[in-house]
C-alpha cells in the first residue's frame, strides 16, 4: 500500500515523500531513522482517486493562470476568475475544492495535493515555487516542458501512423484474398482437368484452411487484441513488453534513448523548481512509465540518499545512455546540473526525431513494394493455370 508522507528535516525543512509499506504504522520508526519527524501520513493520491487531470486541460488553465499572475493579480483572485473556465469538469470541480482550502488557510500546493487527481511532477512544481517565492518562472518552465513533451509525442505518433495504416492494408488485403478469392478459385479448379503448379496447389490448400478455420482465425485474433492488452495495461505484461522490446537491436536503443530523454528533462524541470536531489528522484521514479527504469531509479534513490554522488549511482546501474551519465556527471562538477540535464534531453530528442523520421522514410516504400510482390504473386498463382489451359485449348 501505498501513503503520502510529509514530513520535517533536522533543518527544519518541509517535504512529501510516497513509500510503500504494509501499513502506517509502520511508516513512522521508518523516518525516525532516517533522523526526519514525520508530520502526516496519508494514502496515496493514485489510490483515493480514479480520475486524473487530463495534461491538455491542465496546459490550457496554467497558461491562463500564469497570464495572470504576470499581470499582477493574487493567485486566489486568479482562481476565482478561472474556476468556470474550460470544459474539463473534473478541473473546474476541483477548482472549486482548491478554493474553498486556500480560503481555509492552506497554501495552492496543499490544496492542490488534497484533491488526488494533479500529475505529481505539477504538484512538485507548485510546491517548488511557493518555496521560492517565484510560483510564476516554475510554471513557465513547466508550460515549456510539457508543451515540448506533447509535440515530441505528436511528431512520433504521426511518423507512425502511415507504416501502421500500410500494415493494417497489407494483412487485410492478405486475408481478403486467403478467405474470398482463392477459395473461389479452389471450387473452379476442382472441377476440371487442369493440371496446377505446386504453387498453386499449396497456396489453394492454404486458402482451404483459412475457410474451414474462419471462427478459429476470429478467436485467435481476439487473443492477439487481448495480449496486447495485457502487454501494455498490466505490469507484468509491461516488464515483458519492454524486456522484448529491447532485445531488438535498433529499436531497443531508441527506446533506452526516449526513457533517458524524459528522465533528464523531468529530473532537470524540478531541480530547476528548486527540489532536493532525492525528492526530485522520488517524483521521477513515480512518474516513470518504464517498469524496469523505475526499479532501478529506486534503488539509486535510495543510495543519493545515503549520501553516494548522483552520476556514480546512476553510471554503475546503466540505468540510462552513458552520454547522460557523463553530462550528469559534468553538471554536478560545474554545478550546472538542471541545465545539462536540459541539454543531453534536447540531444535525445533530436537523435530520437531523426531516427523516426528516416526508419518511416524507408518502412513506407518497403511495405508498399512488399504488398505489391506478395499481391501479384499471389494473383500469377491463380492465374497462370488459366493462361496455360487457354494456350492448350488453342
Amino acid at each position: 500500500m501505498k501513503f503520502k508522507v510529509k514530513y520535517a528535516t533536522r533543518t527544519g525543512e518541509i517535504l512529501q515523500r510516497v513509500v510503500e509499506a504494509p501499513s502506517s504504522k509502520e511508516i513512522d520508526p521508518l523516518f525516525r531513522s532516517e533522523g526526519f519527524f514525520v508530520l502526516s501520513i496519508d494514502k496515496a493520491s493514485n489510490e483515493k482517486k480514479g480520475i486524473e487531470i487530463k495534461i491538455e486541460s491542465l496546459i490550457l488553465f496554467n497558461q491562463e493562470l500564469l497570464a495572470l499572475l504576470r499581470a499582477g493579480i493574487p493567485l486566489l483572485q486568479s482562481l476565482e476568475l478561472l474556476k468556470d473556465h474550460g470544459r474539463d469538469t473534473n478541473l473546474r470541480d476541483s477548482l472549486k475544492k482548491i478554493i474553498q482550502d486556500i480560503k481555509e488557510g492552506s497554501s495552492f500546493s496543499e490544496a492542490i495535493s488534497h484533491q488526488g487527481i494533479y500529475p505529481p511532477v505539477y504538484q512538485s512544481n507548485v510546491v517548488a515555487g511557493e518555496k521560492s517565492g517565484s510560483l510564476p518562472r516554475v510554471l513557465a518552465r513547466w508550460l515549456r516542458f510539457q508543451k515540448f513533451a506533447q509535440s515530441s509525442k505528436r511528431k512520433i505518433l504521426e511518423a507512425l501512423f502511415y507504416p501502421a495504416f500500410l500494415v493494417i492494408v497489407l494483412f487485410l488485403t492478405i486475408g481478403v484474398i486467403l478467405n474470398v478469392v482463392l477459395p473461389r478459385f479452389a471450387d473452379f479448379y476442382s472441377g476440371g482437368d487442369i493440371e496446377l503448379p505446386w504453387v498453386t496447389r499449396g497456396l489453394l490448400s492454404l486458402a482451404s484452411f483459412f475457410q474451414s478455420t474462419f471462427i478459429l482465425q476470429i478467436f485467435l485474433l481476439l487473443g492477439f487484441v487481448l495480449l496486447v492488452r495485457w502487454l501494455v495495461t498490466t505490469h507484468s505484461g509491461q516488464i515483458r513488453g519492454e524486456k522484448l522490446l529491447l532485445k531488438i537491436p535498433r529499436l531497443g536503443s531508441l527506446y533506452r534513448m526516449y526513457h533517458s530523454s524524459v528522465f533528464c528533462r523531468t529530473l532537470g524541470v524540478l531541480l530547476s523548481g528548486g527540489l532536493p536531489v532525492v525528492q526530485s528522484l522520488e517524483i521521477v521514479t513515480q512518474t516513470c512509465p518504464s517498469p524496469k527504469l523505475q526499479q532501478r531509479l529506486s534503488v539509486i534513490t535510495e543510495e543519493v540518499r545515503s549520501g553516494a554522488p548522483l552520476h556514480e549511482t546512476i553510471s554503475s546501474s546503466n540505468v540510462v545512455d552513458p552520454l547522460a551519465s557523463e553530462m550528469i556527471r559534468v553538471g554536478e562538477t560545474s554545478s550546472a546540473l538542471p541545465e545539462m540535464l536540459d541539454h543531453v534531453a534536447d540531444f535525445f530528442d533530436q537523435e530520437i526525431e531523426k531516427a523516426t523520421v528516416a526508419v518511416t522514410n524507408l518502412i513506407g516504400p518497403v511495405l508498399i513494394v512488399f504488398m505489391g510482390i506478395v499481391v501479384l504473386g499471389l494473383l500469377l498463382a491463380v492465374y497462370v493455370p488459366l493462361f496455360n489451359a487457354s494456350n492448350v485449348i488453342r
